[in-house]
């Protein structure tokens, strides 16, 4: 069998806000590798680009909320947390780019958006709860009961990136959005030593976590290194661990669940929102090109979790486009991983438990696959799920591996995902580094008007 060394990571290291890896690569089949896999697509949408553009938004024509002008996660259920926000946000970008909305409606959304921001319950600890109403848009838990929950720093991270993006391509709202951050007390999200914690609040108690794992944490660093805030443990890969799975190299998080209570599957999502929205680039990278990353580590990493999927249905037959997902049953929401508590290919929940039943081909991850890598592979991939909706509500999560079947459940995450693939075929890499001066550096960087920042080395 051809050896795929799609990653072996030498040195890892740490050099200002960037990461620097050295990374060994060899060629497939006598084709250089980095050619073939970093090809994207790109250009103006075609017709069937548009319809599919068009069902996507369908969805979130159906599920605002008018009296507050949120949306909701699931459809016809009135929550959302702050990856949702995040991802409404990319989509209400590629509605106003694909000309789906009016400028109108746009700025009547976004405005709504930056409203909720302005005027949001916090949590005591002056963060983001995780989940919120979208009909009332105060703080409730998974049951739609009113509770403070606690906050994701991971979920935060994201939705940081989100905003910058909007601020980038709507700077007239760019004051607005940083008077709605600057609420925000960074303190509880990044520790001294450069951490990311989450928080549980339970019978009136603060219960604090370390959050993230190999891949999403990288990624919700990117919404702090934007803020100037730096989370040196987080934007480093270690601690890892790797496997090799079809000959190709993986890494995965090498903190041991049983110690750490931190569940680390390897799944495509972070590594398609990296290539997405950073071209696998440091942050202050303004290029956006196929063939050169500025972090090559992280692309490295994502061609890895591309060429193991793709590995997958050479070898054994079997489609492959892996992501987390709801399900219409128990446990209602899983992590189709890569590979997880040792094992590959399996599908397990947030308790550990496994269902590889439920493992599909998700729709959102082949279209963001087909997007990011040009190859034939993905472009079986989306003849496979390019079918998979509804008409007046979207696109469905996606195709059962075992059966073929569809899971009919609709949700804003992967509806967005759809837009936010086409979006990137039309404009390229989605965040771009601005370098005026803004509302933020004003306040954020004032030695003694400061909301939110700890003056600690984390965030000088």
């Amino acid at each position: 069998m051809q050896r795929y060394a799609a990653l072996a990571l030498i040195v890892v290291c740490l050099q200002g806000c960037g990461l620097i890896y050295q990374g060994v690569q060899s060629g497939v089949s006598g084709v250089n590798q980095s050619q073939l896999l970093r090809q994207g697509r790109h250009g103006e949408l075609n017709e069937q680009e548009l319809v599919w553009a068009n069902t996507a938004w369908r969805y979130f024509s159906n599920n605002t909320q008018l009296a507050t002008g949120l949306v909701n996660s699931i459809d016809n259920y009135p929550t959302m947390d702050m990856t949702s926000l995040a991802d409404y946000l990319i989509a209400l970008q590629a509605a106003k780019q694909f000309e789906l909305i009016s400028s109108r409606e746009h700025d009547e959304r976004l405005t709504m958006v930056i409203d909720f921001l302005a005027d949001m319950p916090l949590t005591r600890q002056g963060v983001p709860n995780k989940v919120y109403s979208t009909s009332n848009r105060g703080m409730v838990d998974y049951a739609n009961q009113s509770a403070e929950l606690g906050w994701s720093a991971i979920d935060i991270g994201r939705l940081l990136i989100s905003l910058a993006i909007t601020k980038q391509n709507n700077p007239q709202f760019a004051e607005y959005i940083d008077k709605g951050v600057l609420r925000w007390n960074f303190c509880s999200l990044v520790s001294e030593q450069g951490e990311l914690y989450g928080g549980n609040i339970s019978g009136g108690q603060v219960h604090p976590y370390k959050e993230g794992r190999l891949g999403i944490e990288e990624y919700a660093s990117y919404g702090y290194l934007d803020w100037g805030i730096i989370p040196h443990r987080n934007i480093s890969l270690e601690p890892y661990e790797v496997i090799t799975i079809n000959g190709i190299d993986l890494l995965f998080d090498g903190r041991d669940p049983r110690f750490t209570d931190v569940l680390r599957p390897v799944f495509s999502t972070p590594y398609l929102w990296l290539g997405l929205e950073f071209n696998w680039d440091d942050i202050d990278d303004l290029s956006s090109s196929d063939a050169s990353h500025s972090n090559d580590g992280l692309a490295a990493m994502a061609d890895s979790i591309y060429l193991v999927q793709q590995s997958r249905w050479q070898q054994e037959r079997i489609y492959t486009a892996r992501g987390e997902h709801v399900v219409s049953g128990e446990p209602y929401f899983v992590y189709d991983a890569i590979y997880a508590l040792g094992t590959p290919w399996i599908t397990v929940a947030e308790d550990g438990s496994s269902h590889d039943q439920l493992a599909l081909v998700s729709t959102r991850v082949a279209f963001q696959m087909w997007a990011l890598w040009k190859t034939d592979y993905t472009d079986k991939l989306l003849t496979l799920v390019q079918e998979m909706y509804h008409p007046q509500r979207g696109w469905y999560e996606g195709r059962y591996e075992r059966s073929s079947a569809y899971e009919k459940s609709i949700t804003l995450k992967t509806n967005a995902g759809v837009l936010e693939a086409l979006l990137y075929k039309q404009v390229g890499k989605l965040y771009q580094p601005n370098s005026d001066k803004q509302y933020r550096d004003v306040r954020f960087n004032s030695r003694f008007n400061h909301p939110g920042k700890c003056l600690t080395e984390t965030f000088k």
